[in-house]
């Protein structure tokens, strides 16, 4: 989904309390660390793919093996290699407020973002809305 806009149209949506599993594949030659707003992610595994043939479906050139040590355990940010397809796993629990916060006007969801945690690429909008619906 990177390469569009934070402002184009979400292609994120899920539901509060629910867990999915998502499959990041980096194409490019850099190592980007992808930090998740609102919810922390499990690294589930890695697995190298040929990035320059990528059409959509992965020709993978590995194994898939499990996280490193220090990847153990819930991360607000995952390190995503190049050539790797990251899998991780993540539950969306809305925080607890003593107040009502209203839902996005824009999406009508609970409106947060995923981003690479590069400052650079930050600043060219590399970062995707996440809407959580209730």
């Amino acid at each position: 989904t990177f390469g569009r806009n934070y402002a184009d149209a979400t292609t994120e949506t899920v539901h509060a309390r629910s867990t999915e599993i998502w499959r990041i594949f980096n194409l490019t030659g850099d190592t980007h660390p992808i930090h998740f707003h609102l919810v922390n992610v499990a690294v589930v595994s890695r697995q190298p793919f040929d990035a320059a043939n990528y059409n959509g479906t992965p020709l993978f050139t590995g194994p898939a093996r499990g996280p490193d040590a220090n990847e153990r355990g819930l991360k607000e940010t995952v390190r995503m290699n190049p050539n790797e397809c990251t899998t991780v796993k993540m539950t969306f629990d809305l925080p607890h407020v003593p107040f009502a916060v209203p839902p996005s006007p824009r999406t009508g969801g609970f409106e947060y973002v995923w981003h690479c945690h590069i400052l650079e690429h930050e600043e060219h909008d590399m970062m995707r809305p996440l809407v959580v619906k209730p």
